[in-house]
């Protein structure tokens, strides 16, 4: 540094500071000059590694780290320079309060940059709130499509929501209705009485609304803890000789309803569930064979790897290799909001959380080119910032089997709707 130093003051003067601070100014502006970019960018994980949400968690922590290890291992953030991605991981325990002070913790205290979580919606609708205040970028796989009715600027959801398998169950059902050339008149909505099934209850009601030519007979609510048989319920629909139901159970009450059906001989076009109990191994292992034909609409199912472009094929194999066990749902989704953050860093200049906003807020990732995106169709937000481009596929149980049966691209098998008759059923 130039100018005289005190060393009875042990310090420089007034002077000296001011000719310091100007040529360190020039030099900044002057051409050649390169900030130093960052050796790592920590990006916060908040997820539920222990509580009632640890699968949920688990499988996305699993994720994001196939994702940023890929990243890592082919050269870091090139935009940064290279920098490596550190993820900086908190356990939200499932705990709400918990949640909380760990995504402050993260937010304050290390200083990430971005968050990728929740993996569950009550963790998530809180954990959101505090990612908000700060104005910290975050990007959330929880189902929950009241996540993303709140108007929140920092939050996104690359999961498919409620709303989307809904929506897609009704058109599915619309879509097989004209291709039987058997027209659909009667339909009921059917679900426990919990937030899961309220919520897809008003779903379906809104969706079926639409339809001119479908009367609602019936809107059935149950309490899924409490339900010891399902007779009383499934004569109900037999006398309002309804040709649909559309159904949000768990899994314990599901095989209870489906036991009914065979036993009352209900013949329905179509039994449909958004997600719900039928991608459960709880469902079909309990029903076996009565488990057949019936519907439901939903993000990832195994089956659909063999459909898979190379690269995203590529993923899932490393995925299963590394951890032993098969890709569920929940890892796809958190693929896919890896992928957008990853997407976003590298499209930033510098670490600073409003460009990386910006960064994620324009993400249009495209199923099919980026490998870590395994959930068709892509990543984009819509006005609310959840996923437009990721879309439901429909899957049937066939001898078995959860077969994925739309759209074709994605299909294993054909539809079978309407299915036989209970009586014709081997």
């Amino acid at each position: 540094m130039n100018g005289k130093f005190d060393q009875s003051k042990g310090v420089f003067s007034r002077r000296a500071l001011l000719k310091a601070t100007a040529g360190a100014v020039v030099a900044q502006l002057a051409p050649g000059f390169v900030r130093a970019a960052p050796k790592e960018i920590p990006i916060g994980v908040v997820v539920g590694l222990t509580g009632s949400s640890a699968d949920y968690g688990r499988d996305a922590h699993r994720a994001f780290q196939v994702v940023v290890d890929r990243v890592n291992q082919s050269g870091g953030i090139r935009s940064l320079g290279g920098a490596q991605i550190k993820l900086v991981v908190a356990d939200h325990q499932s705990d709400l309060r918990v949640t909380s002070s760990e995504t402050e913790r993260l937010i304050t205290r290390e200083n990430v940059l971005g968050i990728l979580g929740w993996a569950a919606s009550g963790p998530a609708r809180v954990g959101s709130e505090v990612s908000e205040r700060y104005q910290v970028p975050a990007i959330d796989t929880s189902v929950d499509y009241m996540l993303t009715e709140r108007n929140l600027k920092y939050f996104y959801c690359a999961a498919i929501n409620t709303r989307q398998t809904v929506e897609r169950a009704v058109k599915f059902v619309r879509e097989m209705e004209q291709a039987s050339g058997r027209p659909v008149k009667r339909v009921a909505i059917l679900h426990e009485d919990l937030a899961y099934g309220t919520g897809a209850g008003d779903l379906f009601k809104s969706a079926i609304g639409k339809i001119s030519d479908w009367q609602l007979v019936d809107r059935i609510a149950y309490t899924a803890s409490r339900l010891t048989e399902a007779t009383g319920i499934v004569n109900k629909l037999k006398a309002e000789k309804v040709d649909v139901v559309f159904q949000a159970s768990y899994p314990a009450d599901g095989v209870l309803i489906q036991r009914a059906m065979k036993q009352l001989r209900l013949n329905l076009f179509a039994n449909i569930h958004p997600a719900g109990a039928p991608p459960n191994l709880q469902f079909v292992g309990n029903l076996k064979k009565d488990a057949n034909y019936v519907l439901t609409t939903l993000g990832w199912t195994p089956s659909m790897v063999k459909k898979l472009p190379a690269g995203a094929k590529a993923t899932v194999d490393a995925y299963m290799a590394r951890f032993k066990v098969a890709v569920q749902d929940q890892a796809g989704y958190s693929l896919s909001a890896a992928a957008a953050m990853v997407a976003a860093l590298e499209k930033i200049k510098s670490p600073d959380r409003a460009a990386l906003w910006h960064a994620i807020n324009d993400i249009d990732l495209t199923f099919g080119e980026d490998p870590n995106v395994i959930i068709p169709f892509g990543v984009k937000w819509g006005e609310k910032h959840d996923n437009v481009k990721a879309q439901p596929v429909v899957a049937q149980i066939l001898d078995q089997q959860l077969t994925v049966v739309a759209p074709k691209e994605m299909a294993s098998k054909s539809p079978v709707v309407p299915p036989p008759t209970w009586d014709k059923r081997s």
